[in-house]
């Protein structure tokens, strides 16, 4: 019941943030840490001299994009389970795949950075091994993340086109 005696308060599940779903802020962060951790873990793989000081910033920026991956996917799968009418668009249905797709190479891209900051190596075949791998996971997570955001821009493009009829 409503705490005003009329009909059933509704007390959806659907995180939300300042009335919005939680999903679509998340999905914004994505889209900007996302690149912005990768292309520094990037910075960090091929530029040993360097290393020493983008090691903290790289981290910094590794767990931020990590996080902003994370509570994306967690939003949008509580999203989907509120509204499964959602499962019914094509585009929706690519942006979730991405999506999980992203969950495994996000791991490794956070254990990769992870380590390459705490353990630094300046010698010997980590200073090549960790950097290689660290790279690689960059890059996944990086054509991921831009995937899944299409696959999202275009879904909400579809379902907003109309709105700009007055366009054409």
């Amino acid at each position: 019941m409503s705490h005003h005696g009329g009909a059933p308060a509704h007390y959806g599940s659907v995180m939300e943030i300042f009335g919005l779903p939680a999903h679509s802020a998340l999905a914004i962060s994505v889209a900007v840490l996302g690149p912005v951790g990768c292309l520094v873990a990037l910075w960090y793989s091929f530029r040993p001299d360097h290393r020493s000081f983008w090691r903290w910033p790289m981290l910094i920026t590794a767990v931020l994009a990590t996080a902003s991956i994370f509570g994306a996917y967690f939003s949008g799968e509580q999203l989907l389970a509120d509204h499964p009418e959602l499962a019914d668009d094509p585009m929706v249905v690519d942006h979730q795949q991405y999506a999980v797709r992203l969950v495994l190479p996000t791991v490794g891209f956070f254990v990769m950075a992870s380590l390459s900051a705490l353990i630094n190596p300046r010698t010997g075949a980590l200073r090549v091994a960790m950097p290689i791998l660290l790279a690689g996971f960059s890059l996944v997570v990086l054509v991921l993340v831009v995937l899944a955001g299409d696959a999202d821009t275009r879904s909400l493009w579809e379902t907003i086109r109309d709105s700009f009829d007055f366009l054409n």
